[in-house]
């Protein structure tokens, strides 16, 4: 189900991402570009279609995948986010000798 509260990033920004310091948030930001890598790779095995491989179709292709990695990353579906954060919660458990 589309959630109209998502916070769409521009295709460039970068600098947000080295300002995050929840491990939520940096835990949901891990799933999204693990996706969208998933995504990229899959849309290796297409061809253009009409539209041929060209640079703009390429750079179309690849924003839209980021649209769509971040909708999924919040979806929560995937759990690789609740996985990463257990690992975390793990080692900090272990790693203070609580």
């Amino acid at each position: 189900m589309f959630d109209p509260d998502i916070k769409i990033k521009p295709y460039w920004d970068t600098k947000q991402l080295s300002q995050m310091k929840d491990p939520e948030e940096i835990a949901q930001e891990f799933e999204a570009i693990f996706i969208r890598m998933i995504l990229k790779e899959f849309r290796k095995t297409l061809d253009g279609g009409i539209f041929g491989n060209s640079f703009a179709y390429s750079m179309n292709m690849d924003m839209f995948d980021m649209q769509i990695a971040e909708v999924i990353a919040s979806s929560g579906q995937i759990g690789l986010k609740q996985y990463i954060l257990n690992a975390i919660e793990t080692y900090q458990k272990y790693s203070t000798g609580e």
